[in-house]
């Protein structure tokens, strides 16, 4: 590499591009991040409130869909026969 060339310049030749020469942006994005000094918190927002979800919805009391289909469970006795296998 060129000694003169800016920072912006070095991360776009040392990136991966794809077949019509565009940067990969989620490396991108990663490099922006870490330069900037900040953390990713959406994937940690979801997260929290997928599993606040899922505790409200198992502490129902009674017979409730949402939890039924949260837990794959089937009202009613199982088939005869063999278990199906996949």
């Amino acid at each position: 590499m060129k000694a003169g060339l800016s920072e912006r310049s070095k991360k776009y030749f040392l990136t991966e591009k794809d077949s019509a020469g565009f940067v990969n942006s989620k490396e991108k994005n990663e490099w922006v991040l870490n330069k900037a000094g900040v953390k990713r918190e959406l994937f940690d927002t979801v997260k929290a409130r997928k599993l606040a979800y899922y505790d409200h919805t198992m502490r129902k009391q009674g017979s409730c869909l949402e939890t039924e289909i949260m837990q794959g469970t089937m009202s009613g006795a199982r088939r005869r026969g063999w278990p199906r296998t996949a």
